[in-house]
């Protein structure tokens, strides 16, 4: 390995050593947690800790039984079951009551953050800037603005690949000899980003790359350049297929939510749902002065904008700064939303953007961009003359916005957290480091302290998203969820299969997920239409989902008995008429799907039919007992003197599939949501397997878009590419 590799090893190694020193709450102590919100602790922790058990026991995730009487986990696509980083999270061992390790998910969250660095690390070295000023950009994207700020896993893996998109989207802008073979890369690193779980960093990294891409191709009036676009747009949708295909299955099917009431597919999400979740304009400052009036992902810090700026004015010559600048503009523009009416223009023009409801989060196209300026300018500092005017600004903030801290402090008036008062100390201190270096200061150790100083800035904030186990206002959600252990661990007893429900004021919806049971609710970033439109308030219903046990502390209604009383006070009421988890039927009956169909029917009658819409399941009546084995939720074992249908609970969907003996048998819905299978008489095993199809065709088009970008892009050459004279007209 040649010296100069050596050293560009060693600071990409140092930027991650910086990276865990900045996360040393979670890597160093045993006192907090970053899991700890509402949304973690009862919907991502239960997701990740689900999978990570399916693992452990040799399958992989593709069902998920734990709510709503079983959803697609891939359907979902914010759990995150395509993403190959997770999958090495599930793979780490479980701890000793066969959950997720705590250190597993401290380490998985700092290692989202180091990835995050060293591709900004990469970024910067590939515009041919200095190690030092790598360090710096891959600290100010790791630690700073959406990727330091944002805490939801899904959203994080979906915004790290930022930087290798637009590392060869900036390759193709600055003329680089071979457009072609970056469209691809860039391409194939943003189909990974769709594979992360949440759709909406994709969504914006996508945009702004084909945004430069057509705009230097029409500035450059380069066809190759045109070409890319196109290429890139492929690769990147082939990538992603895995987690495109079945989301967008899933979709078509489901209702979804980020919205009031929820949407189905072919809905817009309403636009106060996108004026809700924008960037005041009130909290532009915040881009500086942490939590005014502003959500914390905005913040950048006073470091990263005075030298970003810098680097703007110095090297504007340069086609990348010029970029870089538009991008920066063209993200904080749009996170502004409802108060920019641009962006309302491309909600209702783009397809599918109206998707992307937090256009605040676009705030990762400003941070991109801005990472690019502040690498520049850290290398323009080693001018005498900008240092002087730039400390110069920098000293009349500090001492303005000090004066204003203090009067507003000496009123009682300091806006928002004393936190905000940090930043102009810090364009005090950095202006006192330019005047040191005009004095002798060598110019390593001033580069050292600007790190240092853009160390300190950004790690300020993190006691948002990092909180002590002691914060019992801040901890409740994860107490919640690990709460009533001797309720979870008495049903975990119970023969089975069985399901529950909690009352809500007592327990969260997913408390069942994370201790391993199954119940007929659940939060979930959507759930399948089928299973929404039984009347789960019917008591028929619910024995009909084998709703066998109920938590609350008053007694339910209907014939409920108690059987268990937890420590907290919380009762276990159990249903004795609650039905198994599957079951044989000998007669048919037609209905119309509606709103919620079942709806008033003897349970008697529920037992001995199967209602069905336009099926093909055919039983005969006759007088014998059939018999029902369940050995598992794939192994079902009938014995019946006459053709019948064996009815199992739990949600019908699209990719199920049967065989009886050996012999494949189609799965049907019956009884508005749930399963049919019709069985032959006489003993009979029935195996279930869960393959959708637009998993099986995803996989496929995603491992050979990467096979083919492995094989094409060494050898694409443009030279080599023959262009049809007529390209412009189909671009």
């Amino acid at each position: 390995m040649s010296s100069r590799r050596f050293r560009t090893l060693a600071a990409a190694c140092l930027l991650a050593a910086m990276v865990i020193a900045f996360f040393w709450k979670l890597v160093f102590t045993r006192q907090f947690d970053w899991v700890w919100g509402p949304d973690l602790a009862e919907q991502v922790l239960p997701w990740l800790d689900f999978q990570a058990r399916e693992f452990h026991s040799g399958r992989f995730p593709f069902w998920d039984p734990s709510f709503w009487c079983g959803q697609p986990m891939l359907g979902q696509a914010q759990p995150g079951t395509a993403f190959p980083l997770n999958w090495l999270l599930f793979a780490l061992p479980l701890d000793a009551t066969g959950h997720l390790a705590r250190a597993s998910l401290q380490w998985y969250f700092v290692a989202i953050h180091i990835l995050a660095a060293l591709f900004a690390f990469a970024l910067v070295r590939d515009l041919k800037r200095s190690r030092m000023a790598a360090i710096a950009a891959g600290l100010f994207v790791s630690l700073g603005g959406y990727i330091g700020h944002t805490d939801w896993p899904q959203m994080l893996n979906g915004a790290l690949w930022a930087p290798l998109i637009f590392l060869f989207v900036l390759r193709i802008a600055n003329g680089g000899p071979h457009p072609y073979s970056s469209a691809i890369w860039a391409g194939v690193f943003q189909g990974v980003a769709w594979l992360s779980g949440h759709h909406e960093a994709p969504m914006y990294t996508s945009l702004a790359a084909l945004a430069v891409i057509a705009w230097e191709s029409i500035r450059q009036r380069s066809q190759p350049i045109a070409f890319s676009a196109l290429i890139f747009g492929t690769f990147a949708l082939g990538t992603g297929a895995m987690q495109i295909l079945p989301g967008y299955e899933y979709g078509r099917l489901a209702m979804r939510f980020g919205a009031p009431g929820g949407f189905q597919w072919n809905q817009y999400v309403p636009y106060s749902v996108h004026a809700k979740y924008s960037l005041s304009a009130l909290g532009l400052p915040g881009i500086i002065f942490p939590t005014l009036q502003s959500d914390l992902v905005a913040f950048a810090g006073i470091i990263a904008i005075s030298i970003g700026l810098a680097g703007a004015a110095f090297y504007w010559r340069h086609v990348s700064v010029r970029i870089s600048v538009a991008v920066a503009l063209c993200g904080l523009l749009y996170s502004l939303g409802g108060q920019n009416v641009l962006q309302g223009l491309m909600y209702a023009t783009i397809p599918q953007l109206n998707r992307a409801r937090h256009p605040l989060s676009a705030i990762l196209i400003f941070d991109l961009g801005l990472a690019v300026l502040f690498a520049f300018g850290f290398d323009a500092l080693r001018s005498s003359l900008l240092r002087a005017r730039l400390s110069r600004v920098l000293l009349v903030f500090g001492l303005l916005g000090t004066a204003v801290m203090t009067t507003l402090t000496l009123m009682g008036l300091l806006p928002g957290d004393p936190i905000v008062a940090m930043t102009p100390y810090f364009a005090l201190l950095l202006a006192a480091l330019f005047w040191m270096r005009s004095k002798g200061l060598p110019a390593s150790i001033a580069s050292a302290a600007v790190l240092l100083l853009l160390f300190i800035e950004l790690g300020g904030p993190s006691q948002y998203l990092i909180v002590e186990n002691g914060e019992t206002n801040r901890v409740q959600f994860l107490e919640r969820m690990r709460s009533n252990q001797d309720i979870a661990d008495f049903l975990r007893h119970q023969p089975g299969p069985f399901r529950i429900l909690t009352d809500p004021k007592e327990l969260p919806d997913n408390w069942a997920g994370l201790q391993g049971l199954e119940t007929t609710i659940g939060y979930l970033g959507g759930i399948s239409n089928n299973i929404l439109r039984l009347d789960r308030d019917d008591t028929q219903i619910r024995q009909l989902l084998g709703l066998r046990y109920r938590i609350q502390r008053d007694t339910p209604p209907g014939e409920a008995n108690p059987v268990f009383i937890g420590a907290s006070g919380l009762r276990v009421f159990e249903d004795a008429a609650a039905f198994p988890r599957a079951w044989i039927v000998h007669r048919t009956a037609q209905i119309v799907t509606e709103k919620a169909p079942l709806s008033g029917i003897d349970a008697t009658l529920l037992r001995s039919t199967a209602f069905v819409e336009n099926s093909h399941l055919q039983a005969t009546t006759c007088d014998s007992e059939p018999s029902v084995i369940y050995e598992s939720a794939w192994r079902i074992r009938t014995q019946t003197a006459c053709p019948a249908i064996l009815i199992v609970s739990r949600t019908s969907f699209p990719g199920w599939q049967a065989s009886i003996d050996g012999k494949a048998s189609s799965v049907q819905q019956v009884d508005g949501a749930l399963q049919g299978v019709s069985v032959p008489a006489g003993n009979h095993l029935v195996e279930f397997t869960f393959r959708p199809q637009s998993f099986l065709v995803g996989t496929a088009i995603t491992l050979l878009s990467m096979l083919l970008a492995l094989w094409l892009a060494p050898r694409l050459r443009p030279q080599r590419v023959k262009l049809p004279h007529n390209l412009h007209r189909l671009l």
